[in-house]
């Protein structure tokens, strides 16, 4: 089976805009959107040496600096067997619908043009508890967000979970980020709002993103 061609390219990602008509194009291949301080995205992934593919939700929060934007909390489509899809360009002409039909309920968060902070919250969790990783932004960013939202409470609840879950990672994961007590008190210094309004404007910036609509968190 030969590679995807430009041509089939340019029509599965227009196809797929269409279908994501709240994201803006950010490279010909990943749509991004804006909510409040998160980037959230769909990145098409390329499978089997381009000869197929498979959406790929994620977040990127714009509360830390980053290099790049990061497909943080992956979350790619799965077929019937529960592993991740791989689309032919014949199947997608086939099949466009129901792969669409299929991503949005699996992943019903990367259609909502507003997002409900329990909505995102829930998106967290599922990924850390689940994450083969150690998903040691995402727990960042969980945190953060909760701060960035005035939901103190959560912020500190978080922090007791993560710390008992980084805990018990193996002791050479453990020594690579620090441990839990350093992981603490990192994300605490964080957690100043002026601090972050600032990075978040200097990330936007940094990406040239600023013109993405803000669709808030809600």
């Amino acid at each position: 089976m030969s590679k995807i061609t430009p041509s089939q390219n340019k029509k599965i990602y227009d196809d797929w805009f269409n279908a994501l008509s709240i994201y803006e194009r950010y490279k010909r291949e990943h749509f991004l959107k804006r909510n409040g301080p998160l980037l959230t995205g769909v990145y098409f992934k390329p499978m089997y040496g381009g000869e197929h593919y498979v959406p790929v939700f994620h977040t990127h929060s714009l509360m830390t600096p980053f290099p790049v934007i990061s497909i943080n909390c992956p979350r790619a489509l799965q077929n019937s067997k529960n592993v991740t899809e791989s689309i032919s360009f014949s199947k997608h002409e086939k099949q466009l619908e129901k792969l669409v039909m299929d991503f949005k309920t699996q992943c019903p968060v990367a259609f909502e043009k507003e997002l409900k902070f329990n909505i995102i919250m829930e998106f967290y969790d599922d990924y850390i508890h689940n994450s083969i990783e150690f998903p040691l932004q995402a727990m960042t960013d969980s945190v953060l967000l909760s701060f960035w939202c005035n939901d103190g409470i959560s912020c500190e609840n978080k922090i007791t979970k993560y710390r008992v879950i980084i805990d018990s990672w193996p002791e050479n994961a453990q020594k690579r980020f620090g441990g839990a007590d350093q992981w603490a008190k990192d994300v605490r210094q964080l957690m100043n709002m002026d601090s972050l309004n600032a990075t978040i404007i200097s990330e936007l910036a940094k990406f040239k993103v600023e013109s993405l609509q803000d669709y808030r968190i809600i």
